[in-house]
């Protein structure tokens, strides 16, 4: 032990800037001056405001040094590197746990997977989930994607016949609601739950996160739990989202409000399921109600399947909306890669609708679904805390440290991408797609706590992209790209305002001239 103290205490008097020096930020290899580091730390503040705090950090000196950064109440370890945060996620994994500040998140979604800092529920209810997303199941829910876009397309029609732009991220939004509705409880739940209020809601913890204020929660939590008369109570590993539920309820009335009332809609399904009132056996959470885990038998509590429906709803409607609103936005700036879009997907599907089946027929497709996730990721970074003693890049890690995998960074990596600010699908072609990409794509995380759903929501996404080209085109009204949020997926910051051209009014045009 004293062996690692003495490499922790020579590491960190080895940063640049020295720990003298009035600075938030040092590097672990890289010769950086005190003063720049001061700079670099003062020009944070700015950029949040603007929303490009992201770009700013991704092209901080070091793209593949460990940065140590220190705020109120906790001290990060920032990796930018696709190698060191696959170590984390990957490599080294069970090291790692989930960090405190998906407290923040666990207010809304309760102890879902996302959010579960506990290893070994983590682990059991990942048994039991994971069999609900095998490819048989989510092809499955193939034509319910589909149908659901060609009805947001239809709806698009609609707006579009009074001649004003469009909103498409909330589009976007109400139509990921809408096939989560579908495919989770196969009914339609889009009016009493709006996706306003979801997207709201994750915007309000979002800014939770990223100012830290999860970490001192948590620790009161914690101290609350070790020392009650309930310490022995499973239940208060929920204790510190309670607390940051009742601060919610101080700031941000409204928000709670409507979550409260998601989760009445939510309770009320799962009721209608147990008692029979609703009999169906095809959607998300009727096999979550006769899931089981292989190895003990065991089988959900409405509590826990509450938790999962809310971690579900909540993460997969804004993630995939997210991404769907950029593939349009950059669909729009890319007028070739659109047409080429057009193409594949006039000559594969002609006018039928869209399958699980031709999606292997679709490669440009989901590489302009691929290549958006990794230019404008819809998980901005993953925070870890490390269980035990670990280097990364030459830096000790000790026990209880938080890890901040910048996924953003890894995705800029200038050492691995050629152009990384450019949209370029190509780069996600069978036939160009190197090894070193795939490790440093990691838009739905990477290693065991990789998100359960990726199948699923990468086969909305392309069925949702590919069944909205075969109808229509979006322009975009301004030259100028609408804003990141300052959230977990860095979605549009507000209205994404374009105009849509349906192909078949442009085919009659062109037939006409």
């Amino acid at each position: 032990m004293a062996d690692v103290d003495s490499a922790d205490s020579k590491a960190d008097s080895t940063l640049h800037p020295p720990r003298w020096a009035p600075t938030f930020i040092r590097w672990h290899n890289t010769p950086v001056s005190w003063w720049q580091s001061v700079r670099l730390s003062l020009g944070i503040i700015p950029r949040v405001r603007d929303h490009t705090v992201l770009d700013y950090v991704t092209a901080f000196p070091g793209p593949d040094d460990v940065v140590v950064a220190r705020v109120p109440f906790a001290k990060f370890v920032v990796v930018q590197s696709p190698e060191l945060a696959r170590q984390v996620l990957v490599t080294n994994q069970n090291n790692y746990t989930k960090s405190p500040d998906y407290d923040m998140l666990a207010v809304a979604f309760g102890r879902g997977l996302v959010t579960d800092l506990n290893d070994e529920m983590w682990q059991r209810n990942r048994r039991l989930v994971q069999p609900i997303f095998a490819k048989r199941n989510v092809d499955n829910f193939a034509p319910v994607m589909v149908e659901a876009a060609r009805d947001a397309v239809a709806r698009i029609r609609e707006l579009a016949a009074s001649g004003d732009a469009i909103d498409v991220n909330a589009e976007m939004n109400r139509l990921t609601l809408d096939i989560t509705s579908r495919t989770m409880f196969g009914t339609d739940i889009t009016g009493p739950m709006s996706e306003v209020v979801l997207s709201r809601l994750l915007r309000f913890f979002g800014r939770g996160f990223m100012t830290n204020l999860s970490h001192p929660i948590h620790h009161l939590g914690t101290w609350v739990h070790k020392h009650g008369r309930h310490r022995d109570d499973a239940a208060n590993s929920r204790l510190p989202m309670r607390i940051m539920r009742a601060a919610g309820w101080v700031v941000e009335p409204r928000s709670m409000r409507d979550l409260r009332h998601a989760e009445r809609v939510v309770d009320g399904l799962i009721a209608d399921h147990r008692s029979g009132r609703i009999d169906r056996k095809d959607n998300l959470l009727a096999l979550l109600i006769d899931a089981s885990d292989p190895e003990t038998g065991y089988q959900y509590t409405d509590q826990e399947i509450h938790d999962e429906l809310m971690t579900f709803i909540g993460a997969g409607m804004e993630t995939t909306a997210t991404a769907l609103a950029w593939v349009w936005q950059l669909l729009s700036e890319h007028p070739e890669a659109r047409q080429r879009l057009h193409d594949e997907v006039s000559s594969v599907l002609e006018s039928r609708p869209a399958t699980a089946a031709d999606l292997d027929r679709l490669p440009w497709t989901q590489a302009v679904v691929a290549e958006t996730m990794r230019l404008l990721p819809p998980v901005v970074g993953l925070a870890r805390t490390a269980k035990d003693h670990d280097v990364l890049g030459g830096y000790p890690i000790k026990p209880g440290t938080t890890v901040i995998t910048l996924i953003h960074g890894a995705h800029h990596n200038k050492r691995v991408w050629d152009r990384p600010e450019e949209f370029d699908p190509s780069r996600y072609l069978p036939e160009n797609l190197e090894r070193a990409h795939k490790r440093a794509s990691m838009p739905f995380g990477a290693g065991k706590r990789m998100c359960v759903a990726s199948g699923f929501a990468s086969m909305e996404a392309a069925l949702v992209v590919a069944t909205f080209a075969q109808h229509l085109q979006f322009d975009a009204v301004s030259a100028q790209r609408v804003r990141r949020q300052n959230s977990f997926t860095g979605g549009p910051d507000g209205p994404l305002l374009m105009r849509p051209r349906f192909l078949a009014e442009l085919e009659r045009a062109d037939t006409a001239v």
